[in-house]
């Protein structure tokens, strides 16, 4: 019975996949203790996401060590295995990438050779910081729940993760793990370059501090500490920001509203008075578009 029940929980050898042309697919792979794999090659990318356990990836004149929370981007036709820890076998999750995403002329090629080329081909990688790492792992998982729920549209949108991730690897938010920054300050910073970009989205105190691990209180002192603003305050003034820009775009004071992320026109008219000393309607009227 405990054998049987070991082979549901765990794998002995690798399992079969199968990537449809320029399509990803999610991979889990929970390994049994004696799970054994040849050193191979397979014809997708891969971009693993390691959620337990330790071990080692080997390949053609090397290996590295490899431990809970690293993430490993490894080309296709590129010869290598997993060697497990037998007292801590691994878990991979792991989003295959078919080869012809990241071919000459794709929109895709040059974020996958920047990918590359911010690490060593084989070496083990981690997030920037405890922020990049959540970001991380909610597009591994969300790509997982895209192939297990099978709606419409699933395949386009695990394809969308896959390039999510290329993204923020390219854009260095994955690096080599002795460059992690362990410390909160770093993970706050994190999240306000996060906020820089998605400002005009709902966003929680309660939410970014999860995502740097930290207490909101935690969260809110070393966010001001580092902006010298409240994060309401610091999130107004980003999407003001951008409501001015609107405005000199298209003068349409509601769609910039909008836009910039407000749901009540006449909060949106408190905000920008209190951020600009002008109402909407007088900024309009003062700049010449």
């Amino acid at each position: 019975m405990k054998n049987r029940e070991a082979d549901k929980l765990g794998r002995q050898t690798p399992a079969p996949i199968e990537v449809p042309p320029e399509q990803a697919r999610v991979l889990e792979s929970h390994h049994a203790a004696g799970f054994e794999m040849e050193l191979d090659h397979w014809a997708f990318h891969k971009i693993c996401w390691v959620a337990v356990g330790q071990g080692q990836l080997e390949f053609s004149g090397g290996s590295t060590d490899i431990q809970r929370n690293d993430f490993l981007v490894l080309p296709a036709d590129w010869p290598h295995r997993f060697i497990d820890d037998p007292n801590e076998p691994l878990t991979l999750v792991i989003i295959c990438v078919d080869q012809a995403l990241t071919a000459a002329g794709s929109a895709l090629k040059p974020i996958w050779s920047g990918t590359l080329g911010k690490g060593t081909l084989g070496q083990a990688r981690c997030a920037k910081s405890a922020f990049h790492h959540n970001a991380f792992v909610e597009d591994f998982r969300k790509g997982l729940r895209e192939q297990l729920n099978r709606e419409a549209g699933w395949q386009i949108a695990l394809t969308g993760v896959a390039q999510d991730l290329l993204i923020r690897m390219a854009r260095g938010h994955c690096v080599m793990r002795e460059a992690f920054e362990s410390n909160s300050v770093a993970a706050v910073r994190g999240s306000i370059e996060y906020l820089d970009q998605h400002f005009n989205e709902a966003q929680r105190i309660e939410d970014m501090a999860e995502r740097c691990d930290l207490s909101p209180r935690r969260f809110t002192t070393l966010f001001k500490a580092q902006t010298g603003q409240t994060f309401s305050h610091y999130l107004n003034e980003r999407r003001i920001e951008y409501a001015q820009q609107r405005l000199r775009q298209t003068g349409h004071i509601l769609y910039a509203c909008y836009e910039s992320g407000f749901n009540d026109l006449a909060y949106f008219y408190r905000v920008f008075k209190k951020h600009t000393g002008q109402t909407p309607g007088l900024y309009l009227n003062s700049i010449d578009r």
